[in-house]
């Protein structure tokens, strides 16, 4: 599907300023110069042809009380379609993909904080056959900002979540009503000029009640944002790498935030090192037009931040690309 400038800015702003009003998809026409109806239109068009995955609350687990992994498995080539299954079979494995390693097999795994992560990755490693794991957790999250800069005018990274945005374990509380909320917003909202009405309606509230739980999810950070999520090939960024460095300890905040000030970067992670089996600690996602986009990002990284041992891990496959759902 060829994007029309419209098109563009309305998916510019649906993931990066998305408006908490009643007419949110109003409040953009205004913002753009059209009518509400041909917003509305354009988003269905554009959900039809597979651009927009979904329109929902982007709550952050840790601000919610989940708790969350990277984990990747090394899998016999002739066990992978097999473990995969086993793996995308659980409930709280949001992602999964193959991936140009030795340890092939990468996921991600949010569960309640009460549940151990290691003993459910431990028992999907014997159930899925592998030979070896990793378990990645963030140490720090310098970085996570899904944004695709569809007009190409847009300078830099928008405001992004970070480390500093995370609540200490100890001031974590969810009511029940915040619970039925994030049930709620966590689902695909309605195109229509007033979106909201049927989820403050299904919670037995109004809908300026509605709104003004969304803005208090932001302000306390509970919620990253209320955005779209793009398919992002089909949106014109078919390329992704996740780039693994391995920087000296006393520069990895440095590094870090370096990486984290580039908008290619949508991910970036210091995660701990298995000294003799893993060393890399930064971890990086990277989302281009092409491959050849990707690794001149790689580049521009490694002569910014004078690392040199470093690799591109490429996905060859997606078993498995969901939204995490809370408190289900």
């Amino acid at each position: 599907m060829e994007l029309e400038l419209t098109e563009k800015k309305i998916l510019n702003i649906l993931q990066t300023d998305f408006p908490i009003s009643a007419r949110p998809f109003l409040s953009i026409a205004n913002i753009i110069g059209v009518k509400e109806q041909e917003v509305i239109d354009r988003i269905l068009n554009l959900k039809s042809n597979k651009i927009i995955r979904q329109i929902s609350a982007i709550f952050d687990s840790h601000n919610i009380g989940y708790k969350s992994t990277l984990a990747a498995f090394k899998i016999d080539d002739s066990l992978i379609e097999s473990s995969a299954d086993i793996i995308n079979s659980h409930s709280g494995v949001s992602h999964n993909y193959l991936r140009n390693h030795e340890y092939n097999i990468w996921f991600t795994i949010t569960l309640p904080s009460e549940r151990v992560l290691e003993d459910e990755i431990k028992a999907l490693g014997i159930s899925a056959k592998a030979s070896d794991y990793l378990i990645l957790p963030t140490l720090k999250l310098f970085k996570i900002g899904v944004n695709f800069d569809m007009t190409g005018e847009v300078p830099s990274s928008p405001k992004f979540f970070s480390h500093e945005d995370f609540k200490n374990d100890s001031d974590i509380k969810i009511s029940d009503f915040e619970k039925a909320c994030i049930r709620e917003l966590q689902k695909d909202i309605e195109i229509v000029p007033e979106p909201f009405k049927n989820l403050s309606e299904n919670l037995g509230i109004t809908q300026e009640n509605l709104l003004g739980t969304i803005k208090n999810f932001i302000t306390d950070k509970k919620m990253r944002r209320f955005a779209c999520v793009l398919y992002h090939q089909k949106a014109g960024f078919g390329h992704n790498v996740m780039g693994i460095w391995k920087s000296d300890p006393a520069d990895a905040d440095k590094n870090g935030k370096v990486m984290s000030s580039l908008k290619e970067v949508s991910h970036c992670y210091l995660r701990p090192v298995y000294p003799g089996k893993w060393e890399y600690n930064i971890f990086t996602m990277i989302h281009s037009k092409s491959k050849e986009e990707a690794h001149k990002v790689m580049e521009k990284i490694s002569s910014l931040t004078g690392i040199s041992d470093f690799d591109a891990l490429e996905s060859s496959k997606e078993f498995k690309k969901i939204r995490v759902k809370y408190y289900v």
